[in-house]
């Protein structure tokens, strides 16, 4: 998972259920400096065979369709932005151009071709502006790939998740461009769409318990990939000796539940029955319960949201249960 950690939900705290927000999803272009003429830092720092790396976020529910094409601009979030070429490093333009706005385009079957582009422009790729400046105003960077009509399903960037190498292209172009000249050119290797980054995210509030603890829950870091390694979610100042389940949705909520709160929307799914362990009697809030979310989640809940909460057997509270806050957590392929 990159490094890369964009904020793309509010935080979330007390009874307040997550923002509604499309899928992150980070692009990595990778290739090789062929010449550079700029001399000015930071371009002019970049050296011919240097590894050329450009990384950015976008949404995927934050786009725009062509009316002339089948394109389709992503915003990029443009402090995600970042072009780095061995001692180089630049990101877009600040403040962006006004009126305008950088895009990473798709384009699916136009005619019998597809592709990817960056510009400010949805039908055609004109690049976009950097953080510095040339003979003409801002350097462009000036990217854009043409792969045959088979490569796409659509125009859906979570459709397009994978990697995309050299092999099979019709036309590239990867140059940073002062008006009508390209002083600087780089080599296109690959270009990798990711699910994520997304740190999961508590919310809601947990039930007190009969011994006044709270259940609250964590996480390993990041998010997990339904095809790597296991990925956990963990409550914690539970009854010690207690059975329990976790339970998990597409959508969260916030009813009046059971004394507390149900924080996940029906219909949920229930894991095993666990026992929280902890210390022998007698009874304190020593107690733990762990799942495996690349266990439990099928593949098709991937890419998407999922949102967890534990429940657990407290027999002197009202109802006889317990109830943790929960999580929002992005279950990326």
């Amino acid at each position: 998972m990159r490094t890369t950690t964009i904020a793309l939900v509010a935080t979330l705290a007390g009874m307040t259920a997550p923002a509604s927000a499309g899928i992150p999803v980070t692009v990595t272009v990778t290739g090789t400096v062929e010449y550079n003429q700029i001399s000015a830092p930071p371009l002019g720092l970049a050296k011919k065979d240097d590894v050329a790396t450009m990384t950015f976020v976008l949404d995927s529910a934050d786009f725009v369709d062509s009316p002339n094409f089948p394109t389709r601009g992503y915003r990029i979030v443009q402090s995600s932005f970042t072009l780095t070429m061995g001692a180089a490093t630049i990101g877009l333009k600040s403040p962006f151009p006004a009126g305008q706005t950088p895009y990473f385009v798709l384009r699916d079957n136009d005619p019998a071709v597809d592709g990817f582009m960056l510009s400010t422009n949805v039908d055609f790729p004109v690049g976009v502006p950097l953080a510095q400046n040339g003979a003409f105003g801002a350097f462009i960077d000036n990217f854009y790939v043409t792969y045959g009509g088979a490569t796409l399903g659509s125009l859906d960037v979570l459709d397009a998740l994978g990697t995309y190498a050299f092999g099979g292209l019709t036309v590239y172009n990867w140059t940073i461009d002062d008006g009508p000249v390209n002083p600087l050119s780089i080599a296109f290797n690959q270009i990798e769409i990711e699910c994520g980054p997304f740190p999961s995210q508590t919310y809601c509030q947990g039930k007190v318990n009969s011994l006044g603890c709270t259940p609250t829950l964590a996480t390993d870091p990041g998010s997990p990939s339904l095809s790597g390694a296991p990925w956990h979610v963990t409550a914690s100042n539970l009854l010690n000796n207690k059975f329990g389940v976790f339970f998990w949705g597409t959508a969260p909520a916030n009813i009046p539940f059971q004394g507390g709160t149900l924080c996940v929307a029906l219909p949920v799914t229930r894991t095993p029955a666990q026992s929280s362990g902890g210390n022998p009697p007698p009874a304190d809030c020593s107690g733990q319960m762990i799942v495996d979310l690349v266990a439990e989640l099928p593949a098709s809940s991937a890419p998407g949201f999922v949102y967890v909460q534990a429940w657990s057997r407290d027999p002197l509270a009202p109802f006889g249960t317990s109830l943790s806050n929960a999580v929002q957590v992005l279950a990326c392929p």
